[in-house]
């Protein structure tokens, strides 16, 4: 067994515990049952694509809401909405 082997099996026992533990999202469980049998290159793709869209719309969002919140919000927009 080479240490690649036990570097998945190890991931795998923590991929397993989040999908069965009830707390977590569906969101996170689908993906990663999706992701479980694609090429990992593809994977690694995606998640520097949904990495950078999602971070980006969540930081977007969250300065929204704290703006609205201390009454400095600005409605301007500095580039296209995702």
């Amino acid at each position: 067994m080479s240490q690649f082997d036990g570097a998945v099996k190890e991931i795998d026992t923590r991929i397993a515990w989040v999908l069965a533990h009830r707390e977590m999202s569906c969101w996170l469980k689908e993906a990663l049952k999706s992701a479980l049998n694609r090429d990992p290159f593809d994977i690694l793709n995606d998640l520097e694509i949904l990495n950078h869209l999602l971070r980006a719309r969540s930081d977007a969002l969250i300065g929204q809401s704290l703006g609205e919140r201390s009454g400095g919000g600005d409605d301007s927009s500095s580039g296209p909405t995702i």
